[in-house]
């Protein structure tokens, strides 16, 4: 939480899940696919350094193969976050429902190579994904769920790695409303030990005990 900013952000990439996911127009007929090229000149235009654009440009690239080979297409659909108590919201999904070799998900794009979800992270993901998405709604209750993880750089990518919920023992809401709420509590403590340890380094003071 008091880490600093990192040195590039992943949101030129995000601005263009969109075109890389194929979202469809609701009110006309069906639409081909953007091509590479528009997406590479969107994130040039979005990166600001050329560190970001490497970055962002993999990623794109990764998803965008993967989007092709399962021939993705998409919908819009907003799926709200999820309130967990005293004024908190997580959102773990894409504002669309994808449909990957013709099977309907709500997806979670993970682009960290540091950092990342583990298998338990996943877990944590997943329940929260399914309590905001199909326990809220009987429409979606059949909707899979899906996270894109991705691999370590290979020339201009990063190749796409599809996880989904199936086998996975997911959550109840309680629990996950705990381990928020405890992980909340946890770097409030953090925090506080940080902002002491400063006052005293500020004032010469050492700890008392």
């Amino acid at each position: 939480m008091r880490a600093g900013r990192p040195p590039f952000s992943y949101k030129p990439v995000r601005s263009c899940f969109g075109d890389i996911f194929n979202i469809q127009p609701e009110m006309f007929g069906k639409t081909a696919r953007t091509e590479w090229s528009k997406i590479q000149a969107e994130l040039v235009r979005r990166c600001r350094s050329e560190d970001e654009l490497a970055h962002n440009k993999r990623v794109a690239r990764g998803l965008y193969e993967f989007a092709s080979e399962k021939r993705i297409m998409s919908r819009k659909q907003e799926f709200f976050p999820l309130a967990m108590g005293l004024g908190r919201k997580v959102t773990f999904w894409l504002p669309m429902v994808v449909a990957i070799e013709d099977q309907p998900h709500a997806v979670f794009v993970e682009p960290r190579r540091t950092r990342g979800l583990t298998a338990e992270g996943r877990r944590f993901a997943f329940s929260m994904m399914h309590e905001r998405i199909r326990a809220a709604d009987e429409d979606f209750a059949g909707l899979k769920l899906a996270i894109v993880r991705f691999g370590d750089p290979e020339g201009d990518k990063r190749a796409a790695r599809l996880f989904t919920d199936e086998g996975v023992d997911l959550y109840g809401l309680d629990e996950t409303e705990i381990m928020v709420s405890s992980t909340y509590e946890m770097w409030r403590q953090v925090c506080e030990d940080r902002e002491r340890e400063a006052r005293s380094k500020g004032t010469g003071i050492g700890p008392l005990i």
